[in-house]
C-alpha cells in the first residue's frame, strides 16, 4: 500500500523547508532588544538527557521537558497526563498493570509476559523501572520530567528502542524551603501535596515530600453497586544530599507509594466494522459508557518502593560516578474482559492478575571535564530484574452445547504462573570533539548482552461443567517449562552539531536501538510456550534546529526523523485461541516531523504550541497467525498528526496581587488499535485550564481548574470481541479549586 499523497507531500515539504533554511541560518542575527525585553526572556530548563547537566537548547536531540511548577499547577500525577503535551507521544492503558506508551510509533501494547521489555524506558533518578504498571510511583515533587524521543542505545541507562522518560526528584536546597497545595474537585476528589527542605548543616541537606490523591470514581458496577475508576493513593519520598568532601558528593533517595482502586470499568459498544452483529451491546441494561455489569468484585491495587544512591567523585579533569538502585513493585488487579456477565456476553471471562517486580541497577561511569575540546564518557552497566506474574481466567458461558462444543471452550477456570530472571550487561562509550569552535562531532556505542530465563507453568483448575473436555481458551493443555536464552547487540551512534549563532543550534544524528526477545505470556501448549520471539532493532536518522529569537522571547525547535525497524515486535490478537501473541514483523518504516514553539508575547503572556506529523507503516509484514498481508498498513496506536496549543497569563493587578490563568488544548488524529487497521479511535481533542489569583511574591495562589472541559468521550483501550468493541473510557470532565502556599 502506498503512502497517502497528502502525507508524502507534507513530509517532503517539511523536510525540504528545514534543509533549505540551513544555509541562511549562519547569517541570521537577532537585532538588539530593549532592556524591557530582556526581563522576560523564556526561562531556560537544565536537563540531563545526555547524563550531564546542559541547557535544553544546547542538547542535539529531540527532548521535551516539564519543570516542577508546571507539573504542580497542572496537578500532574501520572504520565498519561504528560503525553498530550509532548510531540509524537500517545498513552493508553489495558489495565493498572499494563500501561501502553508509544513515542514516534514505537511502543508495547501490553506487557503480559514476565519476560517482555517495554519499548519506552522509564527512569527515576537514572534508575530503570522495567514494569511501567506495577513498579512506577506517582508523579510528585519532581524537579522536572524529560521525554527523549527516538532510540537511546548508547549512554542512557538501559538500552531502549523507542524513547525514554526521565523523572528527576527535587533535591534539598541550601536554604530552608517548604510548600504545599490542596485541590478539591468533583467526584469528591482530593489532591494534597507538601514538601519541606532543610539544610542540616553546610554539608548535609534533606528533603521530604508527600502526596495524597483520592476520588470516588466516575464509573460504577451496577450489578454489585460498587464504584470504579476511583483511586486512594499515598506516596512519600525522602532525599539526602551530603558533601562528604569538597570533591565527593553523595545523594540518596528513598520512596514508597500505595494505591487502591475499584478497577477499570469496561463497557461494550457496537463495532462499526460489523454493525449490529455483536451479542453484548444491544442487550446491555444501560448504554451509559460509565457503567459495568460484572458479577465479580474488581480491583486495582499497587505498591511500589525504591532506594537509590549516586556518588560523584571529582578527579581533577575527570569525574567518577557510581550509581546503585533498587526498585520494587507489586500489583493486584481483577477485571472482566467483556465488562458484563454471561448473558449477554457469550462468555464472562474475568482475569485475576498479580505481578511482582524487583530491579537492581549498578552503574560505574567515568567522564571528562565537559568544558574541554575533547569530551568523553565511558562506563559499565548491570541490571538484574526478577518478575513474578500470574493470570487466572475464570469463565462462564451461557451458550448451549455439551462437551466439545464452542460453549465448552469458553467455560472453566485456568491460570498461568510465570517467573523470570533477566541479567543485562552493558559497556558503553561516548566521545565529542570540537572540529571547530562551533562544529562538534560525536560518536558513541554500546554493547549489550541480555540473559533471560523463564519458568512458566499453565494449570487447568476446572474444565467447567461436568463432562467438559476443554479448558477456556487459549490453554489447551497443562505445561511446565524452563527455557533460557541470551541476546547481544552493538548499538552505535554518530552525530554532528553546528552552533550557527549563539542562539541557533543545528544538528544531525544517526542512532540505533535494541529491545530484547522473550516468550509468550499465555500460550496454548508447551510447544508454543517454549518458542521465543526475536529482539527488535531500530535505526534512526534525525535532523533538527533549535533556535531562540528576539532576545530569547521566541523559541522554535524543529526535528525531522526516519526510523527503520527490523523484526519489529507486534502484538496480535489470535482469534482462534483468544489470546495476545507477540510476533516479529519483517520490517517497518516511520518518518515524521515535530515542532515545539514558545513565545513570550508580553511580560505577562506566554504562548506555546507543539505537534507532530508521522507517516508510520509496516513493510513486507505477513501475519504469521492467519497469513494475512499487512504490508502498507499503518502502525497501531500512532495518529498521523497531533498537536497542542496553550497560553499562560501572569498579569499584575497591583503591587501585591497577580491575575493568573492558563489554558491548553490538545488534539490527536484518528489511530488504529491494531495492525489489522480495522478497529480505530476517532480523532478527539481536550481542553484543560485554570484561572485565579496569586501573590506577587509567589507565596500563595488560589485557582479554579478544569480538565477535559468539553467532556470529550474517548477510549484508552479496546478489545474487539465478536461484533463488539469492549472499551475502556478516559476520564470525563473534572473540575475544582486549588490552594497552594510556599514558605
Amino acid at each position: 500500500m502506498n503512502k497517502p499523497l497528502s502525507t508524502r507531500l507534507r513530509l517532503g515539504v517539511a523536510t525540504i523547508a528545514i534543509a533549505a533554511g540551513l544555509p541562511a541560518i549562519a547569517s541570521a542575527q537577532t537585532a538588539p532588544a530593549a532592556s524591557t525585553e530582556q526581563s522576560y526572556a523564556i526561562e531556560e530548563i537544565t536537563v540531563t538527557a545526555r547524563r550531564r547537566q546542559e541547557a535544553m537548547q544546547e542538547v542535539p536531540l529531540a527532548v521535551t521537558a516539564m519543570g516542577a511548577e508546571e507539573l504542580r499547577t497542572q496537578l500532574i500525577t501520572d504520565l498519561s497526563q504528560v503525553a498530550s503535551q509532548v510531540p509524537s507521544f500517545t498513552f493508553q492503558a489495558q489495565n493498572a498493570l499494563e500501561s501502553e506508551m508509544f513515542i514516534r510509533g514505537v511502543g508495547s501494547a501490553r506487557l503480559n509476559s514476565a519476560t517482555a521489555d517495554p519499548s519506552i524506558g522509564t527512569f527515576l533518578d537514572e534508575i530503570y523501572i522495567g514494569r511501567r504498571g506495577a513498579a512506577t510511583p506517582p508523579i510528585f515533587d519532581l524537579e522536572r520530567i524529560e521525554v527523549l524521543r527516538g532510540p537511546q542505545g548508547t549512554i542512557f541507562g538501559k538500552n531502549v528502542v523507542g524513547g525514554a522518560i526521565n523523572m528527576i526528584s527535587a533535591k534539598p536546597s541550601q536554604e530552608f524551603d517548604a510548600g504545599g497545595s490542596v485541590a478539591l474537585g468533583n467526584y469528591s476528589s482530593i489532591n494534597a501535596e507538601a514538601f519541606v527542605s532543610v539544610p542540616v548543616n553546610e554539608k548535609i541537606g534533606v528533603r521530604l515530600a508527600v502526596l495524597h490523591e483520592k476520588n470516588d470514581g466516575y464509573a460504577e458496577n451496577l450489578v454489585r453497586n460498587e464504584k470504579m475508576e476511583d483511586i486512594d493513593s499515598t506516596a512519600v519520598r525522602g532525599v539526602l544530599a551530603w558533601e562528604l568532601t569538597p570533591n565527593l558528593n553523595l545523594t540518596m533517595t528513598a520512596d514508597y507509594s500505595k494505591s487502591d482502586s475499584g478497577g477499570s470499568a469496561r463497557h461494550a459498544v457496537d463495532d462499526p466494522n460489523v454493525p449490529g452483529f455483536g451479542f453484548i451491546t444491544p442487550n446491555l441494561p444501560s448504554q451509559d459508557p460509565r457503567t459495568n455489569f460484572s458479577p465479580y468484585e474488581q480491583y486495582a491495587n499497587r505498591e511500589t518502593s525504591g532506594v537509590s544512591a549516586r556518588m560523584e567523585w571529582e578527579l581533577g579533569n575527570m569525574s567518577l560516578i557510581y550509581l546503585a538502585g533498587l526498585r520494587n513493585g507489586e500489583g493486584n488487579v481483577r477485571w472482566t474482559q467483556a465488562g458484563v456477565g454471561s448473558p449477554p456476553s457469550i462468555t464472562d471471562s474475568t482475569l485475576t492478575q498479580y505481578e511482582k517486580y524487583t530491579g537492581i541497577t549498578q552503574e560505574l561511569r567515568l567522564q571528562s571535564d565537559p568544558d574541554k575540546r575533547l569530551r568523553w564518557a565511558t562506563g559499565l552497566y548491570y541490571l538484574n530484574e526478577k518478575v513474578k506474574r500470574s493470570s487466572r481466567n475464570t469463565a462462564i458461558s451461557f451458550l448451549p452445547g455439551g462437551p466439545g462444543s464452542t460453549r465448552d471452550t469458553l467455560d472453566g477456570d485456568n491460570q498461568y504462573v510465570a517467573s523470570s530472571t533477566t541479567n543485562s550487561y552493558g559497556i558503553f562509550g561516548d566521545l565529542e570533539y570540537d572540529l571547530m569552535p562551533n562544529l562538534t562531532l560525536s560518536v558513541g556505542g554500546r554493547y549489550t548482552t541480555d540473559e533471560k530465563e523463564l519458568r512458566s507453568r499453565a494449570e487447568i483448575l476446572s474444565l467447567g461443567k461436568p463432562g467438559d473436555l476443554f479448558s477456556p481458551a487459549p490453554l489447551k493443555e497443562e505445561y511446565d517449562i524452563n527455557p533460557s536464552q541470551d541476546w547481544s547487540e552493538f548499538t552505535p551512534r554518530v552525530g554532528l552539531q553546528w552552533k550557527a549563532t549563539d542562539d541557533i543550534l543545528v544538528y544531525g544524528s544517526y542512532s540505533t536501538g535494541y529491545k530484547g526477545g522473550g516468550w509468550q505470556g499465555a500460550a496454548p501448549d508447551a510447544i508454543a510456550a517454549n518458542k521465543s520471539y526475536d529482539p527488535e532493532h531500530a535505526t534512526s536518522w534525525e535532523v533538527g534546529v533549535k533556535a531562540d529569537w528576539l532576545n530569547g522571547r521566541l523559541r522554535t525547535n524543529l526535528a525531522a526523523f526516519r526510523t527503520d525497524f527490523e523484526d519489529l515486535q507486534v502484538e496480535l490478537l489470535d482469534d482462534v485461541s483468544l489470546t495476545l501473541v507477540v510476533a516479529n514483523a519483517a520490517d517497518a518504516v516511520i518518518q515524521g516531523l515535530e515542532f515545539e514553539v514558545k513565545a513570550r508575547a508580553t511580560s505577562w503572556l506566554t504562548l506555546s504550541a507543539s505537534g507532530s506529523l508521522i507517516d508510520a507503516e509496516y513493510e513486507e509484514y505477513i501475519d504469521p497467525l492467519r497469513g494475512t498481508d499487512y504490508s502498507g498498513h499503518r502502525i497501531q496506536r500512532t495518529p498521523e498528526y497531533q498537536y497542542s496549543v496553550g497560553a499562560d497569563v501572569n498579569l499584575p493587578i497591583n503591587d501585591k496581587l497577580n491575575f493568573i490563568a492558563a489554558g491548553n488544548y490538545s488534539y490527536q488524529d484518528m489511530m488504529f488499535w491494531g495492525p489489522e487497521s480495522t478497529n480505530r479511535e476517532a480523532g478527539y481533542g481536550q481542553m484543560n485550564g485554570r484561572i485565579g489569583v496569586a501573590s506577587e511574591d509567589g507565596r500563595w495562589s488560589l485557582t479554579v481548574w478544569g480538565r477535559n472541559m468539553g467532556d470529550t468521550l474517548y477510549r484508552t483501550s479496546v478489545i474487539p470481541f465478536v461484533g463488539d468493541e469492549v472499551s475502556l473510557f478516559g476520564a470525563p470532565k473534572t473540575y475544582g479549586v486549588r490552594l497552594a502556599v510556599r514558605y
